[in-house]
């Protein structure tokens, strides 16, 4: 039986960021409890229709931590309908400013192993910037909370380019989560979404943002410093310690199948991708009238798919194992793309032996290869 993944949204928060276009809603407490009973009937409804293995659970949001810890062990109570034997990673997302020692024992109890947390920057004035409820004061001591509860596997998700940030800033950031010492670390750059408040300043022209050459060689001393660390990158914007590597996210790099529960949640099986609902109050209707709250599924083709593959595992250091995508597609990638793969080859974007990986400049520029492959 195929092992897969869960992974569950939860859309509340006490503040929406700047830079967020999620599914997610403040100050709408009047929902909470609605919302955990229709998502526990969600749950139930896959429960009575398929027979699943689940070897890892990923709560997001949305924060799940703002929400009272008692909605989460009532979940968790319903996913043990499902067999949970085999799960190896069980995630929740979390803010700081929303965190209590109370809160996180009570986590740990329930199987929670790995905490990621939002941190995004530990310069204050660059976290009032962007609209975070929190300060460096409060992450710190979030943090030695997540460690007085037992959790050994600590992520910080930290965004790179963000507005009144610099090289300064960054070098202190990463001076404090040397001292800190995560398990994992994730540093994205900031993307400009649409539905976000910085988009509209940006086509504003009201955000200051680095250039792109900056932006690479600011990540190139933090790929550098962070594996000083012993924090080596595994995927283009992760890294970890040995052993410590995302098994939930790997999933959505290697095709894994996962169910996805909750508003807005996106899910991936049986060469099916599919989005649920947005609304709350369609959400509602559709659950309680007995339907899966799906608004939008398609089939990936096989061409797709493998193209997908391509794309998704390129993101990972150590690439596309080549015997491996010939078992998987049936051809040989470098005979089927030969003239693409040999263009990008030359101009230094590859390294192949048995794998086929992108080099330091190839993950730079990889948006390039990207669209000529699409």
């Amino acid at each position: 039986m195929e092992k897969i993944g869960i992974y569950i949204h939860i859309p509340f928060c006490k503040k929406k960021c700047f830079y967020c276009d999620f599914t997610a809603f403040q100050n709408l407490e009047s929902w909470i409890d609605s919302y955990f009973e229709n998502l526990k009937k969600e749950i139930i409804l896959y429960q009575k229709n398929m027979k699943v293995e689940v070897d890892s659970i990923y709560i997001g949001g949305g924060t799940p931590t703002y929400v009272d810890y008692h909605y989460i062990i009532e979940l968790v109570e319903i996913l043990k309908n499902f067999d949970l034997s085999h799960v190896k990673e069980f995630t929740i997302e979390a803010n700081p400013n929303s965190l209590t020692l109370e809160k996180l024992k009570a986590y740990k109890s329930l199987g929670i192993n790995r905490i990621s947390l939002g941190v995004q920057s530990f310069d204050d004035k660059v976290l009032k910037k962007i609209g975070r409820d929190h300060n460096k004061e409060i992450v710190l001591k979030d943090i030695e909370n997540i460690r007085k509860a037992g959790f050994k596997n600590l992520s910080l998700d930290m965004i790179l380019n963000l507005p009144s940030g610099n090289f300064d800033s960054i070098k202190n950031d990463l001076e404090i989560i040397k001292k800190i010492n995560p398990e994992h670390l994730s540093y994205y750059s900031l993307i400009l979404e649409k539905g976000s408040h910085f988009y509209s300043l940006y086509k504003k022209n009201k955000l200051d943002l680095m250039d792109d050459d900056l932006e690479r060689d600011i990540f190139s001393y933090i790929e550098k410093y962070l594996k000083d660390l012993g924090l080596n990158r595994y995927e283009i914007s992760n890294f970890s310690k040995k052993g410590f590597e995302s098994y939930h996210n790997k999933k959505y790099w290697s095709e894994g199948g996962y169910l996805a529960f909750g508003l807005g949640a996106s899910g991936f099986l049986s060469n099916a991708r599919y989005n649920n609902v947005k609304n709350f109050v369609k959400y509602e209707k559709l659950i309680n009238e007995g339907k899966f709250p799906i608004e939008f599924r398609e089939f990936i083709s096989e061409d797709e798919r493998e193209k997908e593959y391509i794309i998704f595992k390129l993101r990972e250091v150590e690439g596309i194992n080549l015997k491996e995508f010939e078992n998987i597609f049936g051809h040989s990638l470098l005979e089927k793309y030969s003239e693409i793969v040999e263009k990008f080859y030359k101009e230094g974007f590859f390294e192949i032996d048995k794998n086929l990986r992108f080099t330091h400049k190839g993950f730079d520029l990889s948006n390039e290869f990207y669209i000529e492959i699409i």
